[in-house]
Formats: C-alpha cells, sequence, structure tokens
C-alpha cells in the first residue's frame, strides 16, 4: 500500500515539474523574410503556471548564422549583443510571461539563422523545454530600396524627428528596444513630437503602400 502510494506522489511531483510554465504561441518559428528589410523580431512567451514567481534560465545549445548578418537576443530584463551562452530571466508572477526575443537584420545578405535554446526553471535544470528560432533570407520578391525607400532624420534626435516617404505613411509606431510598443503616431504628417519619450535607443517602424522600415532611432 505504502509503496503505491509513493509512486502516486512521485507521478503528481513529475507532473507538477513539467507544468511550470507553457509557452505561446509555439516553441518553433520558422519564418522567412526579405533580406534587405532592416529589422525582424521574433519572440516566443513563456506564461507561469504556478502560484509563485518563477525564474527561468535559458541555455544556448545549438547556434548557425549566415556571417555578416546582425542579430541580438532579448529575454525578460535584458536586451544582449548577439546570443550568449546562457543567463536569468528576472522572476515573473503567476499568469505573467516571460519571453526570448530574436531580433535578426540580414543587412542584406541571403542565408539563414539558426538558434536552439534549453528553457528550464533556475533551480531545476532538468526541466528544460525545447525552443527553436529558424530564420531564413531571400532577396526574391523583396521589396526594393528605391520602391519603399524612407529616411528618418535628424537621428540622433531630441524632441522632432521627421520621416520623408517617397509614398503616404500607412502608419508609423515607436518601439522600445525590447520590442515593446511604445507609441502610435500619426502617419499623415512628416514631423513627429517625441518630447514626451525618455532618452535612450528605440525603433521606428513606418510603411507605406510598397513596404515597411524598421530603424533604429536615438532620441538625446
Amino acid at each position: 500500500m505504502s509503496r503505491i502510494y509513493m509512486t502516486s506522489v512521485l507521478m503528481l511531483l513529475s507532473l507538477s515539474a513539467q507544468a511550470q510554465f507553457f509557452v505561446t504561441p509555439t516553441d518553433s518559428i520558422h519564418e522567412t523574410i526579405y533580406a534587405d528589410s532592416t529589422i525582424s523580431i521574433f519572440q516566443i512567451d513563456l506564461v507561469n503556471e504556478t502560484t509563485d514567481s518563477l525564474k527561468l534560465t535559458w541555455k544556448l545549445i545549438e547556434e548557425e548564422v549566415t556571417e555578416g548578418w546582425n542579430y541580438n537576443l532579448c529575454d525578460l530584463g535584458e536586451c544582449y549583443v548577439g546570443v550568449p551562452n546562457s543567463a536569468e530571466m528576472q522572476a515573473f508572477g503567476p499568469g505573467d510571461a516571460g519571453f526570448l526575443k530574436m531580433l535578426v537584420n540580414p543587412l542584406s545578405i541571403e542565408g539563414f539563422g539558426f538558434w536552439h535554446f534549453w528553457v528550464y526553471p533556475s533551480n531545476d535544470p532538468d526541466n528544460f523545454m525545447d525552443l527553436y528560432f529558424s530564420i531564413n533570407a531571400s532577396l526574391e520578391n523583396g521589396v526594393t530600396e528605391e520602391e519603399a525607400q524612407f529616411v528618418l532624420a535628424p537621428n540622433p534626435a531630441q524632441d522632432i524627428v521627421q520621416i520623408i516617404s517617397n509614398h503616404p505613411l500607412e502608419s508609423v509606431q515607436l518601439f522600445g528596444l525590447n520590442g515593446s510598443l511604445i507609441k502610435e503616431l500619426k502617419p499623415q504628417i512628416q514631423f513627429y513630437d517625441l518630447s514626451d519619450i525618455p532618452p535612450g535607443i528605440y525603433f521606428i517602424s513606418a510603411s507605406n503602400e510598397t513596404g515597411r522600415m524598421i530603424q533604429k532611432l536615438v532620441i538625446k
């Protein structure tokens, strides 16, 4: 009787350990992007299923990237230059999410990038989950620089930034360095008031009928 009881307890503990977090929308991102795009952002969220705060650690298992690409990794709490070997995220509460986010800029070079990570509770490295980012970059069917020309000036900026486009803008957005949306801007104008934005590094996303630009913006 006690042996059956102990077996049941161990099974419950095992199931509990495996259910500390789940990924959304998928544990494997496979995308094709245009090599002449400025930057593309891919994110996997890790949702806390426990009733306590959760701290996750990630570890890079495999990386293969075309030479010349610019790419960076962000997690909950930090954005890195490139992809380090491992790091621990900030703790987050029940129902909240940590994340791994790849920011990829092929710099007009056709090729591919592949990253394989383990993510696990920091106190339980054996209970890991595999996450994959697989990104292909192609120039085929892409929008050429002449067709989708944008000029962002001045950069660095202080209170005002101007976006000059060869076609009317359809949307303009300001993102933080970690990819979070900071502000929606009116696309009908050329000059944008950023006096309420703290100094730092951001991304401006602007689109017209021919394409989209995402460009780094420094606010002094």
